[in-house]
């Protein structure tokens, strides 16, 4: 990036204005951040000295006096993001050796005026290439620009092109034909706006470059308007209806010994243009795309957050409300030992010639003795007559139909109590599942919160392009983000007479965005085909996974799986089901192939894990659960986000320091409302993850830390079998346990 700089401050600087003026090597020097400060500087220097060797002294010391301002203020940083900064840094020392000079009589200012213009010159390039250099910085999409940023971007360019200005032969300028290039491309892709924002923008900076350019300005615009309006007739009509309205305009403002510089120049530019292949202008035709057609109803945006979220709202509230109405119902309804003393009575004592005696004169005690046999019927599941005649505290004529009645009714009772813990049982999966509804919803309003804007235009030409590749596209839909980065989301017919690959996807939809996408996801789901896709992201991951099955046996209750989401994000995962063996692997599976599926449609993991959650309770009537770790990378920022429950410690390696994350949590399966541990760490290119399952940290785990940070060479896919062969080696004889261990490194985009 200091070569980079350096190469930028040499170009920027070569470029001229007013003859012999160059304010535009003081501008880059002063917008330049911190860091890249001093290969600008001399960048920029040296640039000067090629310009003009015997009159670069002037310009040498505004080039130091910008160094040592910047030097002097590099630690007032609130002064130094303001957007004044940099103009003012450029303009002050133009404008005072520039005031030095003339006083002087010496060198090729002449005039307050140019003094003055060049000063101003300066410090509105120097705004420009501020935030031209501020949005380099920054992973957004150019069609995500703003007016303001768009705009900084042109003049950035214009005065890199007139750099190539200097560049002659018999009065025959590269850099103008560089320009008119540009302009015959965005006229091309961006219609009229395209064509005449350029043209007047490439016109303006050239005219200003001699004082007999003025021509320029008039030939560049009106050309870039003509070329616009002839963009429907293909390259041809734009490069012919450029080349004859740039040379009338030069011809009726300039002199007749420029028209013939003006023709090469033209003609020139246009068998460059006509070259070219079409994907070149893909890059340029989002920028100038009409926001009709790209901006996503806001009205209706608005409409659909409104309601998705005040329906997350009003599905939780009915999870509330049969909890609570189910827990009254209980408390009224629901059956106790006292319902069995009553139907004895009901059904032996109602008969009985004595009853006037037991029920009524000593209710009291003939219901304590009833009780009394309620530990024995707990205990032994019956009662008899003898139980009956030990317990009464007075005599019963009908000991052996009490025993017989209490026994009876004990075991309804036991069978009321067991229908309803089963009822309660599956209201509860019922409630965690308003629940998980809940959070789905919730979810959906976040992402249309997020979304910006729709590009109809790019999602017709996408559908038109796959149709006729021989698939059957029934919607297409492509989202653009706050951040400038496009999805876009495909949904096509298993019954296609032709299936697309990945690759072909990826090639088709970046032609008709105009923007460089990642692979697909696919997924399959009700005899459709929904593939995914993001813009390419700055990393990229390095995945390798190992495993060993307990007992060398046949069946792994560890479960693992990564993937691509098309949104650009990378999932990794790690479910351990309770145990080994047949019944371990069940479940293990069973919560990895449903968060993959849920993960994969694009729900969150927070929802994913209450439905996967719901599944393993109402799986069997046998207890069943799982450990659900999930790791998902962010290959646009870095950001690694850890969701465990119940699952052991991840591993980090960063800048060559290592270190872990415990988080206690809770398996899926056993409680509703489970909730996954969450946190997160920011990585870049180099560094590393490493998931386990509890089989490798039996002991001491220092080795696996050591081993770990002393890992400089090898792929993850032999760090991951390295770890389970340690782990195996270390297990002492003891029981054995499934081993799983997965090793990720970020890197940069394409090298993995």
């Amino acid at each position: 990036m200091n070569f980079v700089y350096l190469l930028c401050g040499i170009l920027i600087s070569r470029g001229a204005v007013l003859g012999n003026l160059a304010p535009f090597g003081a501008s880059f020097a002063a917008a330049v951040p911190q860091k890249y400060l001093l290969s600008s500087l001399i960048g920029t220097a040296f640039g000067y000295i090629l310009l003009n060797p015997s009159d670069s002294f002037r310009y040498l010391a505004v080039v130091a006096a910008i160094g040592g301002l910047r030097w002097v203020m590099s630690d007032l940083p609130k002064l130094n993001k303001s957007r004044i900064f940099a103009p003012l840094v450029a303009f002050i020392p133009i404008f005072a050796t520039g005031v030095a000079m003339l006083f002087a009589s010496t060198g090729s200012m002449n005039t307050f005026s140019d003094c003055t213009v060049e000063a101003v010159i300066s410090g509105a390039a120097a705004y420009f290439i501020s935030i031209t250099v501020k949005l380099a910085g920054e992973n957004r999409s150019i069609s995500a620009y703003s007016q303001h940023e768009t705009a900084s971007l042109v003049m950035t360019g214009c005065i890199l092109i007139l750099s190539f200005g200097s560049i002659a032969y018999q009065n025959i300028s590269l850099g103008r034909i560089i320009a008119m290039l540009i302009i015959l491309l965005c006229a091309r892709y961006g219609s009229v706006t395209g064509g005449a924002i350029s043209g007047i923008a490439t016109g303006s900076v050239f005219s200003i470059a001699a004082r007999d350019n003025v021509y320029i300005c008039g030939g560049f615009a009106f050309g870039g308007l003509m070329a616009g309006l002839f963009a429907p007739l293909g390259k041809l009509g734009c490069a012919i209806s450029f080349v004859i309205s740039n040379s009338v305009m030069s011809l009726a403002f300039g002199a007749d010994t420029q028209l013939i510089s003006v023709l090469v120049e033209s003609a020139a530019a246009a068998v460059v243009f006509m070259v070219l292949p079409a994907e070149v202008g893909n890059v340029i035709s989002p920028v100038f795309s009409s926001e009709k057609n790209t901006s996503l109803g806001e009205t209706l945006r608005k409409n659909i957050v409104m309601r998705l979220d005040f329906a997350a709202k009003a599905v939780s509230n009915v999870k509330n409300d049969v909890n609570q109405v189910s827990d009254k119902l209980k408390k009224l309804y629901s059956p106790t030992f006292d319902w069995v003393c009553e139907n004895t009575e009901k059904e032996v004592c109602a008969n009985c010639g004595l009853k006037v005696y037991c029920l009524e004169n000593q209710q009291g005690v003939t219901r304590d003795d009833f009780c009394r046999l309620e530990e024995l019927l707990e205990t032994n599941g019956k009662v008899t007559d003898r139980d009956v005649e030990e317990v009464f505290l007075k005599k019963c004529c009908k000991k052996g139909e009490i025993a017989d009645s209490m026994n009876t009714n004990y075991r309804e009772y036991l069978s009321c109590l067991e229908a309803q813990r089963r009822v309660s049982g599956v209201r509860s999966v019922v409630a965690g599942q308003f629940s998980g509804i809940s959070d789905i919803l919730r979810d959906l309003s976040n992402e249309f919160m997020s979304t910006m804007k729709c590009d109809n235009d790019s999602a017709e030409r996408i559908i038109s392009v796959l149709s006729s590749l021989g698939t059957i596209v029934e919607e297409c839909v492509c989202l653009v983000s706050n951040g400038g980065r496009m999805t876009v989301e495909i949904t096509m017919s298993e019954k296609s007479p032709k299936t697309l690959s990945q690759g072909v996807i990826m090639r088709e939809v970046s032609k008709c965005c105009g923007r460089r996408f990642d692979l697909p996801s696919i997924s399959h789901e009700c005899g459709k085909i929904r593939a995914a896709l993001s813009e390419m992201p700055v990393y990229d991951v390095e995945i390798g996974t190992d495993q060993h099955i307990a007992n060398n046996g046949k069946l792994c209750g560890d479960c693992l799986n990564y993937f691509n989401d098309g949104f650009g994000k990378t999932y990794a995962l790690v479910c351990d089901g309770m145990g080994t063996g047949g019944r371990a692997a069940v479940d293990g599976n069973m919560a990895a192939s449903v968060m993959t599926r849920l993960l994969r449609s694009g729900l969150s993991a927070d929802s994913s894990l209450q439905i996967v959650n719901s599944a393993l309770m109402v799986k069997s009537e046998d207890e069943s659960l799982s450990t659900v770790d999930v790791a998902s990378v962010d290959l646009y920022s870095g950001k690694v986000t850890l969701k465990k429950a119940g699952a052991p410690m991840t591993y980090f390696k960063k800048n060559g320091r290592v270190f872990s994350r415990e988080m206690p949590s809770l398996p899926a399966g056993i409680l509703n409302n489970i909730k996954f541990a969450t946190d997160t760490v920011s990585l870049t290119a180099g560094d590393m993850v490493v998931m386990v399952s509890d089989g490798v940290l039996t002991g001491d785990e220092k080795w696996l830390e050591k081993l770990i940070k002393t890992w400089h060479e090898g792929s993850t896919q032999e760090l991951a079998q390295a770890v389970v062969g340690e782990a195996i080696k270390r297990m002492d004889g003891a029981r054995e346990d499934d081993i799983t261990a997965v090793a990720i490194k970020l890197v940069e985009n394409g090298v993995a």
